[in-house]
Protein backbone atom coordinates (compact mmCIF):
# COMPACT_ATOMS: atom_id res chain seq x y z
CA UNK A 1 0.00 0.00 0.00
CA UNK A 2 1.02 3.71 -0.94
CA UNK A 3 2.12 5.71 1.94
CA UNK A 4 2.51 9.25 1.93
CA UNK A 5 3.18 12.19 4.26
CA UNK A 6 2.45 15.82 4.28
CA UNK A 7 5.09 18.11 5.74
CA UNK A 8 3.67 21.76 5.51
CA UNK A 9 2.76 21.89 1.71
CA UNK A 10 5.70 19.38 0.91
CA UNK A 11 4.17 15.76 0.02
CA UNK A 12 6.43 12.96 0.25
CA UNK A 13 6.37 9.83 -1.16
CA UNK A 14 7.39 7.33 1.41
CA UNK A 15 9.73 3.95 0.35
CA UNK A 16 10.67 1.58 3.28
CA UNK A 17 13.39 -0.80 2.35
CA UNK A 18 14.51 -3.73 4.77
CA UNK A 19 18.26 -3.12 3.23
CA UNK A 20 18.63 0.68 3.66
CA UNK A 21 20.20 1.57 6.80
CA UNK A 22 19.92 5.71 6.27
CA UNK A 23 17.50 8.39 5.88
CA UNK A 24 17.26 9.93 2.58
CA UNK A 25 15.35 12.10 0.31
CA UNK A 26 15.06 12.36 -3.62
CA UNK A 27 13.98 15.15 -5.47
CA UNK A 28 12.60 14.12 -8.94
CA UNK A 29 13.10 15.46 -12.72
CA UNK A 30 9.36 16.23 -12.61
CA UNK A 31 9.72 17.57 -8.93
CA UNK A 32 8.13 14.64 -6.78
CA UNK A 33 9.80 13.98 -3.30
CA UNK A 34 10.52 10.54 -2.26
CA UNK A 35 11.34 10.12 1.61
CA UNK A 36 13.09 6.39 1.30
CA UNK A 37 13.26 5.07 5.00
CA UNK A 38 14.81 2.10 6.97
CA UNK A 39 11.51 -0.47 7.83
CA UNK A 40 12.00 -0.24 11.19
CA UNK A 41 11.55 3.80 11.23
CA UNK A 42 8.61 5.53 12.69
CA UNK A 43 7.06 7.80 10.64
CA UNK A 44 7.44 10.46 13.23
CA UNK A 45 11.24 9.92 12.57
CA UNK A 46 10.82 10.28 9.30
CA UNK A 47 8.82 13.59 9.47
CA UNK A 48 11.37 15.41 11.37
CA UNK A 49 14.26 14.14 9.30
CA UNK A 50 11.75 16.17 6.33
CA UNK A 51 11.72 18.71 8.05
CA UNK A 52 15.00 19.71 8.80
CA UNK A 53 15.78 19.53 5.20
CA UNK A 54 13.06 21.68 3.81
CA UNK A 55 15.66 24.83 2.77
CA UNK A 56 17.74 21.72 1.08
CA UNK A 57 14.15 20.62 -0.69
CA UNK A 58 12.78 24.00 -1.52
CA UNK A 59 16.16 24.88 -3.02
CA UNK A 60 16.26 22.00 -5.15
CA UNK A 61 12.38 22.39 -6.03
CA UNK A 62 13.68 26.29 -7.53
CA UNK A 63 16.41 24.94 -9.20
CA UNK A 64 13.84 22.70 -11.06
CA UNK A 65 11.46 25.10 -12.06
CA UNK A 66 14.10 27.33 -13.67
CA UNK A 67 15.82 24.63 -15.44
CA UNK A 68 12.89 22.28 -16.85
CA UNK A 69 11.18 24.35 -19.36
CA UNK A 70 8.25 22.95 -20.87
CA UNK A 71 9.18 21.16 -24.01
CA UNK A 72 8.96 22.15 -27.71
CA UNK A 73 6.82 20.09 -29.75
CA UNK A 74 8.80 18.00 -32.10
CA UNK A 75 7.45 19.08 -35.92
CA UNK A 76 9.79 16.59 -37.79
CA UNK A 77 10.12 18.70 -40.61
CA UNK A 78 13.25 19.21 -42.73
CA UNK A 79 15.94 21.60 -41.22
CA UNK A 80 14.86 20.64 -37.60
CA UNK A 81 17.92 19.92 -35.24
CA UNK A 82 18.17 16.66 -33.33
CA UNK A 83 21.19 15.65 -30.82
CA UNK A 84 23.31 12.77 -31.21
CA UNK A 85 26.50 12.83 -28.43
CA UNK A 86 25.72 16.82 -27.77
CA UNK A 87 25.92 18.24 -31.20
CA UNK A 88 22.62 18.98 -33.20
CA UNK A 89 21.87 17.35 -36.54
CA UNK A 90 19.63 18.61 -39.02
CA UNK A 91 17.10 16.73 -40.59
CA UNK A 92 16.33 15.68 -44.25
CA UNK A 93 12.15 13.92 -44.90
CA UNK A 94 12.63 12.72 -48.34
CA UNK A 95 9.75 11.62 -50.27
CA UNK A 96 9.06 7.75 -49.83
CA UNK A 97 8.12 7.52 -53.15
CA UNK A 98 10.67 8.70 -55.40
CA UNK A 99 12.86 6.13 -53.65
CA UNK A 100 14.90 3.98 -56.29
CA UNK A 101 15.47 0.97 -53.54
CA UNK A 102 14.20 0.67 -49.90
CA UNK A 103 15.34 3.23 -47.14
CA UNK A 104 15.24 2.23 -43.90
CA UNK A 105 12.33 4.92 -42.44
CA UNK A 106 15.23 6.48 -40.39
CA UNK A 107 18.81 6.71 -41.10
CA UNK A 108 21.83 8.99 -40.50
CA UNK A 109 24.21 9.54 -43.77
CA UNK A 110 27.06 12.27 -43.60
CA UNK A 111 26.30 14.15 -40.86
CA UNK A 112 22.03 14.44 -41.29
CA UNK A 113 19.07 12.17 -40.69
CA UNK A 114 17.12 10.72 -43.26
CA UNK A 115 13.16 10.59 -42.65
CA UNK A 116 11.30 9.07 -44.80
CA UNK A 117 7.90 10.99 -45.31
CA UNK A 118 5.77 8.32 -44.56
CA UNK A 119 7.20 7.65 -41.83
CA UNK A 120 6.59 10.85 -39.80
CA UNK A 121 3.43 9.63 -38.46
CA UNK A 122 5.58 6.97 -36.09
CA UNK A 123 8.95 9.20 -36.09
CA UNK A 124 9.12 9.55 -32.17
CA UNK A 125 9.40 6.32 -32.40
CA UNK A 126 11.61 5.66 -34.91
CA UNK A 127 14.08 8.10 -33.45
CA UNK A 128 13.75 6.63 -30.00
CA UNK A 129 14.99 2.93 -31.42
CA UNK A 130 17.63 4.81 -33.49
CA UNK A 131 19.10 6.38 -30.26
CA UNK A 132 18.88 2.95 -28.54
CA UNK A 133 20.18 1.03 -30.79
CA UNK A 134 23.49 3.34 -31.80
CA UNK A 135 23.75 4.39 -28.22
CA UNK A 136 24.04 1.09 -26.71
CA UNK A 137 27.45 0.34 -27.83
CA UNK A 138 28.71 3.82 -26.76
CA UNK A 139 26.72 3.45 -23.15
CA UNK A 140 28.75 -0.30 -23.23
CA UNK A 141 32.24 1.13 -24.31
CA UNK A 142 32.15 3.51 -20.82
CA UNK A 143 31.32 0.68 -18.77
CA UNK A 144 33.76 -1.53 -20.20
CA UNK A 145 36.65 0.70 -19.86
CA UNK A 146 35.37 2.15 -16.33
CA UNK A 147 34.04 -1.49 -14.69
CA UNK A 148 37.61 -2.84 -13.69
CA UNK A 149 38.72 0.80 -12.25
CA UNK A 150 35.67 0.89 -10.11
CA UNK A 151 36.59 -3.00 -9.25
CA UNK A 152 32.61 -3.24 -10.21
CA UNK A 153 31.12 -6.41 -12.76
CA UNK A 154 27.53 -5.25 -13.40
CA UNK A 155 25.23 -7.83 -15.03
CA UNK A 156 24.08 -5.98 -17.76
CA UNK A 157 24.64 -2.49 -18.87
CA UNK A 158 21.40 -1.49 -21.11
CA UNK A 159 19.65 1.67 -22.77
CA UNK A 160 15.66 2.20 -22.11
CA UNK A 161 13.00 4.46 -21.30
CA UNK A 162 12.78 5.96 -17.54
CA UNK A 163 11.14 8.48 -17.19
CA UNK A 164 12.75 11.16 -15.87
CA UNK A 165 15.72 9.68 -14.34
CA UNK A 166 19.33 9.59 -16.15
CA UNK A 167 20.07 6.24 -15.17
CA UNK A 168 19.08 3.59 -12.80
CA UNK A 169 20.77 0.41 -10.68
CA UNK A 170 19.69 -2.54 -9.29
CA UNK A 171 21.08 -4.18 -6.46
CA UNK A 172 21.69 -7.44 -8.72
CA UNK A 173 23.67 -5.87 -11.16
CA UNK A 174 21.26 -4.25 -13.86
CA UNK A 175 22.15 -0.96 -14.73
CA UNK A 176 19.78 0.85 -17.18
CA UNK A 177 20.53 4.72 -19.05
CA UNK A 178 18.05 6.33 -20.53
CA UNK A 179 17.98 6.29 -23.56
CA UNK A 180 17.90 9.58 -23.96
CA UNK A 181 21.92 9.93 -22.23
CA UNK A 182 22.95 9.76 -25.40
CA UNK A 183 21.80 13.09 -26.70
CA UNK A 184 24.24 14.47 -24.09
CA UNK A 185 27.90 15.25 -25.33
CA UNK A 186 29.95 12.29 -24.62
CA UNK A 187 31.63 13.51 -21.36
CA UNK A 188 28.29 13.84 -19.80
CA UNK A 189 27.19 10.59 -20.93
CA UNK A 190 30.29 8.92 -19.51
CA UNK A 191 29.33 10.54 -16.08
CA UNK A 192 26.05 9.15 -16.54
CA UNK A 193 26.90 5.77 -16.70
CA UNK A 194 29.85 6.17 -14.15
CA UNK A 195 27.44 7.21 -11.49
CA UNK A 196 25.45 4.46 -12.32
CA UNK A 197 28.34 1.87 -12.23
CA UNK A 198 29.25 3.37 -8.54
CA UNK A 199 25.78 2.33 -6.95
CA UNK A 200 26.97 -1.29 -7.48
CA UNK A 201 29.08 -0.23 -4.36
CA UNK A 202 26.96 2.60 -2.87
CA UNK A 203 22.88 2.45 -3.39
CA UNK A 204 22.67 5.64 -1.08
CA UNK A 205 24.69 9.18 -2.38
CA UNK A 206 26.60 8.84 0.79
CA UNK A 207 30.00 10.22 1.72
CA UNK A 208 31.65 7.16 0.35
CA UNK A 209 29.76 6.95 -3.08
CA UNK A 210 31.55 10.92 -4.09
CA UNK A 211 34.76 9.44 -2.57
CA UNK A 212 34.40 6.46 -5.30
CA UNK A 213 33.00 9.58 -8.09
CA UNK A 214 36.17 11.47 -7.27
CA UNK A 215 38.66 8.69 -7.52
CA UNK A 216 37.25 7.22 -10.85
CA UNK A 217 36.30 10.86 -12.14
CA UNK A 218 38.05 14.05 -10.75
CA UNK A 219 36.20 16.17 -12.60
CA UNK A 220 32.90 14.74 -11.68
CA UNK A 221 31.37 17.96 -10.03
CA UNK A 222 31.45 20.13 -13.43
CA UNK A 223 30.02 17.28 -15.44
CA UNK A 224 27.28 16.99 -12.30
CA UNK A 225 26.74 20.34 -12.49
CA UNK A 226 27.10 20.88 -16.36
CA UNK A 227 24.03 17.90 -16.48
CA UNK A 228 21.74 19.68 -13.45
CA UNK A 229 22.28 23.09 -15.93
CA UNK A 230 21.33 22.01 -19.33
CA UNK A 231 19.89 18.43 -18.84
CA UNK A 232 16.91 19.76 -19.58
CA UNK A 233 17.40 20.78 -23.12
CA UNK A 234 18.60 17.28 -24.03
CA UNK A 235 15.51 15.24 -22.46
Amino acid sequence: MKQTLTVDELEFDVRRSARRESLGITVDRDGSLILRLPDSTPLQEAEAFAREKRFWIYTKLAEKDMLFRPRREREYVSGEGFYYLGRSYRLKVIDSKQQKTAVPPLRFYQGRFYLRSDARQNADDHFKQWYIEHGTPKIQEIANRYHERLEVEPHSVTARSLGYRWGSCKPEGQVYIHWKSVLLPYRILEYVVVHELVHLHNQHHDDEFWRRMERAMPDYRERKQWLAEHGAEYS
